[in-house]
């Protein structure tokens, strides 16, 4: 019984590659797409084939399909609402307590399903991104 909680504990924490999850902010990343998307922000509408996002852009509206690859995480400012992307507690919202610039992670507390109240400490900036709202 202790062999299948550790087996279950081991498989909650692995990190998957596809992380991109619908109705987060992304950052448009990918220079091809010219000034008019590079650096600015979008919201993921919808997911295809793991790694692929329809993604709305906040400033002008346009729709892009683009792949996760072009994309990053947004951290919001402490106290907004986050989803967790990748990890232990990856499909979890919480909200944004505290930043630690020094090793490049955050601390969340978890605000929903059998983990609420949890703080979730020394979570990388990617495995998370703000909330549309």
């Amino acid at each position: 019984m202790k062999e299948e909680e550790a087996k279950k504990a081991k498989k909650e924490t692995l990190r998957k590659e596809n992380w991109l999850m619908k109705g987060i902010v992304v950052k448009v990343v990918h220079k091809r797409l010219g000034e008019k998307y590079h650096k600015k922000k979008a919201v993921v509408k919808e997911v295809k084939e793991l790694f692929t996002g329809i993604v709305k852009m906040v400033n002008g509206g346009d729709v892009l399909k683009i792949d996760q690859t072009h994309l990053e995480t947004v951290i919001p400012a402490i106290g907004r609402l986050v989803l967790i992307v990748n990890g232990r507690y990856r499909g979890q919202k919480g909200t944004l307590i505290a930043l630690d610039e020094k090793t490049f992670s955050t601390s969340v507390e978890i605000k929903e399903g059998e983990h609420r109240g949890r703080i979730v400490d020394k979570l990388p900036y990617e495995d998370i991104s703000k909330l549309d709202t």
